[in-house]
């Protein structure tokens, strides 16, 4: 409401508007003060006190979870405890099988199942929820139950689910392939269970045939057909070629007697020639009879497996001795079928190895693609992960709880966007919005621009802010912004008190206007002078 004033005024004209009365100075108009009432006497709920001196001193101390602060002519009083009760920032908890929704301080219970169980990190936000051990019976398609297993046996499916049964072939999975490690039972120590087993050589197979004609310096010869060891014996020409002969002369050499299987054999002491018996040169009676039980010192060839326990006498004495390359640790000896043995990597387990094959999320499916696949848990936003032995923990690690108002997605569909909105604790309340830079509206209770408003004293009054860019300022009727008694809250429930509560151009600002407050006040645009106009404080004892 523009303001007009009289034209070429003198010194000390005045004049009155909306209850306001201006005075002019011979430069300025300038608002007359009301007459001011003293405080002689200050009543709290509990106890009165009245001044004893002329500059007694009044001390406004704060209680429990209250401080006092004094700035320049502002008192200000704060509240350090705890903002109002408990909030619930999660108000319902939807599960794959039903929904709660908390009814004021309800409290959610997470409870474990079967094989289930949670716990709470003392003094901490974690929430763990652990897999506990269990049998290989809590399976549903495995049945150990109707037919309880015995040592040695397997799993096998039965057409409905896997149960125990006897592993009469296979041996199972697991155990150890390059020492047989497992591999003790009855059946497994029964060498003629066993497939691709090296030949044993027979008696015969050690023969040593006739002697041949004597040729050359002589010679013991195998035939691979007919697999006889033949001896050649030297000729006096081949004996004279020798070059341990120290003479070219056969009399070079003591040869008496000559029986059937003797040696030649070099004497250092007499330096000659001279033939023994196969006894005196240190070897065994070699049997003329071609049977290999003639022979003596003849290693053990073991009957069946059982005889692998002796091993000081096995045939061959390692596997080196077959012709077979050793291979490295964890690896099994595997043969092509055609009699070709070779170290190989193989992938330990049989194939019914893969107990939980198909593994389903509340979002899509996996198969393992082989015995040896690998399933990976991974966190997804603010879930991390781990794993300590036989426990997967599952632990949420981001924020504990919403930052501000505004993330509360249950307030947003409600359409209750600010804060603000539920700290109004005024005994009346206006709702204020603006023309552009010409007035300011209070829809709902009073019509027209810059509209004088009516409040009572002893009373708190709140005003929604609904003015961008028009910050909105409470003064006294010496048009002077008042400091006390105003607390303005942002949307996003931001406090600020005093003179900071002031010049606001949203949230809300409640003023709590002093019980023997009587007369008028103004708001005013901070920005636009235009935007202007009376607040009336009535006295509640004096009406």
């Amino acid at each position: 409401m523009a303001l007009n004033f009289p034209a070429n005024p003198q010194l000390n004209d005045t004049y009155t508007s909306n209850g306001v009365t201006w005075e002019f100075d011979g430069v300025a108009w300038n608002v007359v003060p009301l007459e001011r009432n003293i405080f002689t006497t200050f009543n709290a709920d509990t106890g009165s006190t009245t001044p004893d001196t002329t500059n007694d001193t009044l001390i406004i101390a704060g209680g429990t979870d209250i401080s006092t602060a004094i700035s320049g002519d502002t008192i200000t009083v704060n509240f350090t405890g705890q903002a109002g009760g408990a909030t619930n920032a999660i108000t319902t908890v939807t599960t794959d099988d039903g929904t709660f929704t908390a009814t004021g301080e309800s409290t959610l219970q997470i409870l474990g199942r079967t094989n289930i169980s949670t716990e709470l990190t003392t003094d901490s936000n974690e929430l763990h929820i652990d897999l506990d051990a269990f049998s290989i019976d809590f399976l549903s398609d495995v049945d150990t139950s109707s037919t309880p297993p015995t040592s040695g046996q397997v799993l096998k499916w039965n057409g409905t689910n896997w149960a125990p049964g006897a592993d009469a072939t296979t041996g199972g999975a697991g155990t150890d392939a390059d020492t047989l490690d497992g591999f003790d039972s009855t059946y497994y120590l029964d060498y003629n269970n066993f497939s691709n087993t090296p030949a044993i050589a027979s008696l015969t197979d050690f023969s040593i045939g006739n002697e041949l004609t004597a040729a050359g310096n002589g010679a013991i010869s195998y035939d691979n057909t007919t697999g006889v060891f033949r001896y050649t014996p030297p000729t006096a020409a081949g004996i004279g070629a020798l070059t341990e002969v120290s003479a070219s002369n056969i009399t070079d050499f003591n040869i008496v007697n000559l029986a059937d299987n003797d040696l030649l054999q070099y004497n250092d002491t007499n330096s000659e020639w001279q033939n023994v018996t196969i006894a005196d040169a240190g070897f065994a009676t070699i049997a003329t009879t071609g049977a290999y039980s003639d022979l003596s010192g003849t290693p053990t060839i073991p009957a069946d497996i059982s005889d692998l326990s002796d091993t000081t006498n096995l045939i061959p004495d390692t596997i080196l001795d077959l012709g077979i390359t050793d291979g490295t640790s964890g690896q099994a000896l595997v043969t092509d079928g055609a009699g070709n043995f070779s170290f190989t990597t193989v992938s330990s387990g049989g194939a019914t190895q893969n107990l939980f094959e198909t593994v389903t999320a509340d979002n899509g499916t996996t198969t393992a693609n082989s015995a040896t696949d690998t399933l990976t848990i991974q966190g997804g936003t603010s879930i991390s992960t781990s794993i300590s032995g036989d426990t997967v923990t599952v632990s949420y690690n981001g924020a504990a709880g919403v930052n501000n108002f505004d993330e509360l997605l249950d307030v947003r569909r409600a359409n209750l966007s600010t804060v603000d909105d539920f700290i109004i604790r005024s005994g009346m309340h206006f709702e204020v919005d603006n023309i552009g830079a010409t007035a300011y509206t209070f829809p709902g209770l009073y019509s027209g621009n810059n509209p004088t408003v009516y409040a009572i004293s002893g009373m708190q009054v709140s005003f929604k802010l609904n003015v961008g860019g028009h910050p909105f300022e409470i003064q006294d009727n010496t048009l002077t912004a008042l400091t006390t008694g105003l607390l303005h809250i942002a949307e996003d429930g931001t406090p600020s008190a005093g003179v900071d509560a002031q010049a606001q151009d949203g949230g809300t600002l409640i003023w709590t206007i002093p019980e023997n407050a009587n007369g008028t006040y103004v708001y005013q645009c901070t920005l636009h002078p235009a935007m202007f106009g009376q607040i009336i404080v009535k006295r509640l004892s004096t009406l």
